[in-house]
């Protein structure tokens, strides 16, 4: 028999645990004592060899579990991995977390388990924390704090009432700013009365948390004409009442009644679905509501509303599955919210949905639950499973907090086209039961972002950067929404018309304000004056001021405005003068500007998106060039496994007297033909210039890059631009002709040299 085939020896030492386990649990104790000579690695065997003791040691059963759950949420090599019969070892550490239980490929000399450590954490690491030990301050892995053990049948409820004291007395501005300028409405809300176990509209404002959930596809309890009075009578909520009240939403009154909050807001239950005029101003002040509540519970780890909340009585079995046992004491094992991991990366059913991101990101405060019982602030992220150093503080200092950026969004109150451009792409891989409300369950973030992006918003996208706007590109699997009958109203030119991952390079780094300058910066200038009506009255003009705003003050060189301070140049700035604003905290003083950005604006009723169809006129210059075939053939694969994906490759386009122009990125369902030799119908939008980087005079061109992630990326290595230092060229669209309705295709460049050749002519369109 093999080394490393050998069945190690197993006697159970203790009831419930093989003699590895109980060794595992007495070098803990070592190291916890600080003894010296403790032994650093255990190996424990095979994953068939833990299956066979898993009936007899709890710990061993619990590894196997652990591993499982971690494969099923891993990559498919992972999951395949497991079936295979790998090896597991356990590592031990002098600081928490405690100890690791690695697994991956079975060593060939499990004698010397010392040697194996980096071969076994080859498919992955179990982390184990021990309750006793602090977590060291500034573990850039682990969240701060002291791993709490926790009961899984239940969360205990004061931990949530300290978290929501703690932040109210000591975040101040940083957790109450994002109500603070909201706009208000005059609509009387419904809520649940937890103690009157009915619907009751108060009089006066009142406290009261709102309920983030998935409604899934069950039939679920909903207020209407037919029964709302009866909803409002004492008791009809209640588990003997009247009514079917779903599990998500019975749980969060109880936890509710448990945090001695009275008052619960619940869209499907307070709004009156078929009172549509009402219902239409409900959704319309969403984000006041999520905005005012004193926190947000978002049933994250829930396919519907019959789930309900893990640790108020539902999620008992994979809750425990976070205990591992040990003879002397359990382990805690580490979860997402310890291991510092951002809730961006979820995989939750609730996370994947567009309707939840805006009450997210209207929410203050948010309590996820996801197997644990999570906060969620602007200053602070906690878990039940994770206490905070709770070290004998004054009043108001703030050592509970645990900041970690980028876990809680925000409404944009200043015109950052950067800050949006990650909004709209976390948005946009969300999903949708019908493609028709993309612009609705967005509403609610431009309504109120109207403040503080100048014109607000059209078809989605901000007037103040509009053209910057047009220039987004596909990735491989967008969608377009406007093919369903029902969402044939989204616009081809926005973003809101389609669904899936998007490339946003022009507008996270070309919007020429911020400093420093991007690596990759492209200096863009509009060249069409677009208008939402036809007739092109001024009043209908988009507002597409971005470009007046620069040219004022670095071409003019005009005075700062009130609240903005000039500044000489230094290194962090590229040695340019800049701008920053003092006014207001809300654009961060120590932000530096190319030139100044209009304030935060006096409310105006802007109709943020429009429900009917969102058209663009304008006069605009076309021309044709040809279709060439793609520079490299493995760029688009030759079947995709799903008939309906879209992919995208990158094209040359030539003239017809086949004179390289600029390249295009086509995007088209797996279905469709890639248009090699077709001509190609295109506007012309926006001027660009592009630095080329080197001395392209001596160059040779390099070959075709396999991975095309950039727009530019098949020009600049073109031998037509040998010898320049600049690449200046023009953004076109390709279009196509629906009746009289122009359609976007494709978004691509030509180079400005080839494009007066291509004789362009002008024409009026609508682009729709």
């Amino acid at each position: 028999m093999e080394t490393g085939d050998s069945i190690l020896p197993i006697r159970i030492e203790r009831s419930g645990f093989c003699a590895l386990c109980v060794e595992i649990d007495t070098t803990l104790c070592s190291y916890e004592t600080g003894a010296p000579g403790a032994i650093p690695d255990i190996y424990l065997g095979k994953k068939s060899e833990l299956i066979a003791r898993s009936s007899r040691c709890q710990s061993c059963r619990a590894f196997v579990s652990c591993v499982e759950e971690e494969c099923a949420v891993q990559s498919e090599i992972l999951t395949q991995a497991f079936d295979g019969d790998f090896g597991f070892s356990a590592h031990f550490i002098d600081s928490n977390p405690v100890l690791g239980i690695s697994f991956g490929p079975p060593p060939s000399e499990p004698t010397h388990p010392g040697k194996t450590r980096q071969l076994m954490n080859r498919f992955g690491t179990i982390w184990l924390f021990s309750a006793d030990q602090d977590i060291l301050e500034g573990s850039t892995s682990w969240l701060t704090g002291t791993p709490r053990l926790f009961d899984p049948r239940r969360c205990d409820p004061s931990i949530i009432r300290q978290w929501l004291q703690h932040c109210q007395c000591n975040h101040g501005d940083r957790c109450l700013r994002p109500a603070s300028w909201l706009v208000t409405s005059e609509i009387r809300r419904n809520f649940i009365d937890v103690n009157l176990e009915c619907i009751v509209t108060p009089a006066e404002v009142v406290p009261f948390v709102a309920l983030s959930y998935v409604w899934g596809k069950v039939e679920t309890l909903q207020a209407l004409l037919s029964n709302i009075e009866e909803l409002k009578r004492p008791g009809s909520l209640s588990a003997s009442g009247s009514q079917d009240v779903p599990r998500t939403i019975r749980d969060a009154m109880k936890l509710c009644a448990l945090t001695c909050q009275r008052y619960l807001w619940v869209d499907r239950v307070c709004i009156v679905q078929d009172d549509y005029a009402t219902k239409q101003q409900h959704l319309q002040a969403m984000a006041e509501t999520y905005a005012k509540a004193e926190f947000t519970i978002v049933a994250a780890d829930g396919s519907d509303a019959n789930h309900g909340l893990s640790g108020f009585g539902q999620g008992i079995g994979e809750r425990q599955k976070h205990l591992v046992p040990f003879p002397s004491k359990p382990l805690i094992r580490g979860s997402k919210w310890t291991l510092g991991n951002s809730i961006s990366s979820d995989n939750t059913v609730w996370s994947s949905r567009a309707w939840t991101f805006q009450e997210h990101v209207f929410s203050r405060r948010l309590v996820y639950i996801d197997k644990f019982v999570n906060w969620i602030c602007a200053s602070a992220r906690w878990s039940e499973a994770l206490a905070p150093p709770l070290n004998a503080s004054p009043p108001g200092t703030a050592e509970l907090d645990t900041q970690l950026p980028g876990d809680k969004i925000f409404v944009i109150d200043w015109p950052s086209l950067k800050k949006y451009a990650g909004m709209v792409e976390q948005y946009n891989l969300r999903q949708l039961t019908y493609e028709s409300d993309a612009a609705n369950a967005f509403m609610g973030l431009m309504t109120q972002m109207c403040e503080g992006f100048p014109a607000g918003f059209f078809g989605g996208v901000p007037e103040f950067y509009f053209t910057i706007c047009l220039l987004w590109q596909p990735k491989n699997r967008l969608r377009p929404r406007f093919r369903e009958p029902s969402a044939s109203f989204l616009p081809t030119w926005s973003w809101l018309g389609w669904s899936g991952p998007l490339d946003l390079q022009m507008w996270t780094c070309n919007t020429d304000t911020e400093l420093p300058s991007a690596s990759d910066e492209v200096t863009i200038s509009p060249l069409v004056e677009w208008f939402k009506a036809p007739g092109r009255q001024s009043n209908s003009r988009i507002d597409d001021s971005y470009i007046v705003v620069r040219k004022h003050f670095l071409e003019k060189s005009a005075p700062p405005p009130p609240g903005w301070e000039k500044h000489d140049g230094d290194h962090s700035s590229g040695h340019r003068s800049y701008y920053t604003y003092h006014a207001r905290e809300h654009m961060g003083y120590t932000r530096k500007f190319r030139y100044p950005l209009p304030p935060t604006q006096r409310y105006r009723d802007i109709n943020a998106v429009e429900s009917s169809s969102l058209y663009l006129y304008a006069s605009v210059r076309k021309a044709f060039f040809v279709f060439g075939a793609p520079e490299d053939a493995s760029r688009r694969p030759a079947q995709l496994s799903d008939n309906d994906a879209y992919d995208v490759v990158e094209l040359p386009l030539y003239t017809t007297s086949s004179m390289w122009a600029g390249s295009i990125r086509v995007h088209a369902s797996a279905r469709e033909p890639i248009p090699i030799g077709h001509r190609c119908e295109v506007i012309c939008i926006a001027k660009g210039s592009l630095p080329l980087t080197g001395d392209m005079s001596h160059k040779t061109p390099a070959p075709p890059a396999v991975h095309l992630n950039h727009l530019f990326t098949l020009c600049t290595e073109r031998k037509e631009l040998i010898g320049e230092t600049h690449f200046d060229f023009y953004f076109v669209l390709w279009i196509r002709w629906d009746g009289d309705i122009v359609r976007r295709n494709a978004l691509g460049v030509i180079w400005d040299r080839i494009w007066e050749q291509a004789l362009p002519e002008e024409v009026d369109i609508k682009l729709g």
